[in-house]
């Protein structure tokens, strides 16, 4: 059976890079029948391209302090809520009403103007510590796209330009090239794809100065010495701390916390619970 790709607005951060020859075809064929199971021998980049964007609720990567980088995926079905890895290797997985305590506790910090990333570290802690260690996990996919999904997020035409995109085969986080349905000038259509390219070499600890130079911030909020380059039309968010990015995140919380702020919200919720350290207290 023949797959045609759905055109997305769906630029994801790409974190760790990941050669075609470390892909795991196992975990590909497994994620095109509707299930993906990862193991200790899964790569955090190729899980994370394989994980369908409508099953995908938010995925980050941060930068982790000694113990190096903490990627994290949240998904929209199953039992499992969100799955960590360290290091680009399978940690552990958290609850459904963990994973969605997590979710909407740092979108109303963010919301309230302490965006959750200037403590990415003390979030991450708190979710290491509830997730269960796990050396595999099988998920399943139904193929439905849940309106809190990254792919629901990015095609929702109030948030930016609408744009098809392609897989750029093996990144990550499954940067895409970009490709303006409405645009067939192939200059501006071949920098597009260098641009994208570039931005898939990205990690944290790389300098303010190269995600500057493959791109300028379409918008830029300064957090006293931090600051977060926005790109909206991609829904993407870089945090710079010391002058190098410390965290990459789709979609982005600042953007959705101005428009769609209705994402975040559950019922019942203690609100004022939503701290780095008192979350998991939300999930009921």
């Amino acid at each position: 059976m023949q797959h045609h790709r759905n055109p997305v607005l769906l630029l994801l951060c790409a974190l760790v890079a990941v050669p075609a020859s470390a892909a795991d075809p196992a975990a590909t064929a497994a994620s095109s029948a509707g299930s993906l199971l990862i193991d200790q021998q899964s790569l955090a980049g190729e899980v994370l391209r394989n994980i369908p964007a409508g099953a995908a609720l938010e995925r980050f990567v941060v930068a982790n302090g000694p113990a190096g980088r903490l990627a994290y995926v949240g998904l929209t079905e199953g039992d499992t809520g969100g799955v960590v890895f360290v290091n680009d290797r399978l940690a552990g997985v958290v609850s459904r009403r963990l994973a969605d305590a997590f979710y909407s506790c740092r979108g109303f910090a963010t919301a309230n103007q302490q965006y959750w990333g200037k403590q990415a570290g003390a979030w991450v802690a708190t979710l290491q510590q509830q997730m269960q260690p796990a050396s595999s996990v099988q998920l399943v996919f139904s193929g439905k796209s849940a309106l809190q999904s990254i792919q629901s997020i990015v095609e929702n035409p109030l948030l930016g330009q609408l744009k098809s995109l392609l897989d750029m085969g093996t990144n990550p986080l499954n940067i895409f090239k970009t490709l303006n349905k409405s645009r067939q000038d192939l200059k501006q259509r071949a920098h597009d794809d260098e641009v994208t390219n570039a931005l898939a070499q990205l990690q944290p600890g790389d300098e303010e100065a190269r995600l500057a130079a493959i791109l300028l911030p379409e918008e830029v909020n300064f957090l006293g010495e931090d600051l977060v380059m926005a790109y909206p039309r991609y829904s993407v968010d870089y945090l710079v701390q010391q002058g190098r990015i410390s965290l990459q995140q789709q979609p982005s919380f600042l953007q959705l916390s101005r428009g769609q702020a209705a994402l975040f919200y559950r019922p019942g919720v203690q609100w004022s619970s939503c701290t780095p350290a008192d979350w998991p207290s939300t999930a009921g």
